[in-house]
Formats: C-alpha cells, structure tokens, sequence
C-alpha cells in the first residue's frame, strides 16, 4: 500500500517558487524595512500575502492556521537566515 502524500498548492518548480519568493519578498521589504527588518514573515506562495512575527516559530504557526494547504516560504523581513547552525 502506498502511503497517501497530501501536496499543497501551488505546484511549483524549484527555480519558479525560488523567483516568485524572491518577487514577493522585494515587495514586503519594501513595505517593512528598516522598521521589522529582524522580525520573521512568512510568505503565501500563491497569493504574496504574509504573516509577520516576532519568532519564526509563531509566523510558521499563524500561516499554517491561515494556509493549511498551500506552500509557503518563510525568512527574516531582511532576508536573513531562520536559524543559525554552529558546528564544533
């Protein structure tokens, strides 16, 4: 039996959704930068709207809420990394 894989919306290539969230980011920067630029977002992937947070954990929690099916890109309104990894 296959295991049954619940795929969100949109269907995109890896380059597309790459330059759509490049596209979507450019815009929200333009609209909270320098004020939020630490603050986390994350981006619908079909729609360019976004939820904003002062953790990543609770913008990936209210997207999840808002946008059960549909994928989406999550960064710093600056474009900076999530998390940092520090390795011995």
């Amino acid at each position: 039996m296959k295991p049954f894989i619940k795929l969100k919306r949109p269907n995109l290539s890896r380059g597309d959704f790459n330059r759509r969230a490049q596209r979507f980011l450019a815009a929200i920067q333009g609209e909270l930068m320098p004020e939020h630029a630490e603050e986390f977002l994350v981006i619908n992937m079909e729609t360019g709207e976004y939820v904003l947070a002062a953790d990543f954990h609770e913008a990936n929690v209210r997207a999840a809420k808002r946008w059960p099916d549909v994928l989406f890109f999550g960064c710093r309104v600056d474009g900076g990394p999530v998390a940092k990894f520090h390795g011995k």
